[in-house]
């Protein structure tokens, strides 16, 4: 069960930054309601399962040295610090559709879109690989295929939380959200994952 906590940890926190799915599932929720918001959100999260299970399956095949541990956590360190400094420089709007040509008519054509939409994302297979480099690395579980499938569920199921949250809070203050409020939480994310980043790699050095 420490590998689905930590799974499910990470599925949550991971999609606090504002990205293309989040700006997908605000617009779809505010237009057409949140069966088809969330359907998007569960999209994205059962390619959150696939991806990291693949990952992590691959990685249990391998055995890491202290030095490439310690090289592991690094890029880790500097993937998250890097995602830090992106979601600070990154402007997202709520009305921002990247492809007014797709619509979303039912919840298997939103769920489709969010497996598109996540799938899409060219820095998600470096971002998958990196997270599941750092599990592996820290050694918080043993890398069984069990657990590498009870930490990818707890991922899916993570992110898909985040995903209700967020839909709940749309639905309490959907009159006052602005892009400015959308910039601002994208910023506060920003300056998480930096201290995040530089709390970990004080601790790598030290």
């Amino acid at each position: 069960m420490i590998a689905f906590a930590i799974g499910l940890v990470i599925g949550f926190l991971m999609c606090i930054p504002v990205g293309p799915i989040t700006v997908w599932v605000i617009n779809t929720h505010i237009k057409k309601g949140h069966s088809l918001a969330l359907a998007i959100a569960f999209g994205g999260s059962v390619m959150d399962f696939f991806y990291l299970f693949i990952i992590m399956s691959g990685l249990s095949f391998a055995t890491f040295s202290d030095n490439t541990i310690y090289y592991l956590k690094l890029v880790g360190i500097i993937l998250i610090f890097g995602l830090g400094v992106k979601e600070l420089l990154s402007r997202q709007e709520v009305g921002e559709i990247k492809d007014q040509k797709r619509s979303v008519k039912n919840v298997m054509g939103a769920f489709l879109l969010g497996v598109i939409i996540y799938t899409s994302n060219p820095t998600l297979v470096l971002t998958m690989t990196g997270l599941g480099a750092v599990v592996k690395s820290f050694e918080l579980f043993e890398t069984t295929f069990l657990n590498n499938l009870l930490v990818s569920l707890g991922l899916a199921i993570g992110s898909f939380l985040w995903f209700v949250f967020l839909v709940k809070v749309v639905d309490k203050y959907q009159e006052d959200i602005r892009d400015e409020h959308l910039g601002y939480f994208s910023r506060v994310s920003g300056v998480l994952m930096i201290g995040l980043s530089l709390y970990m790699g004080f601790g790598l050095y030290q």
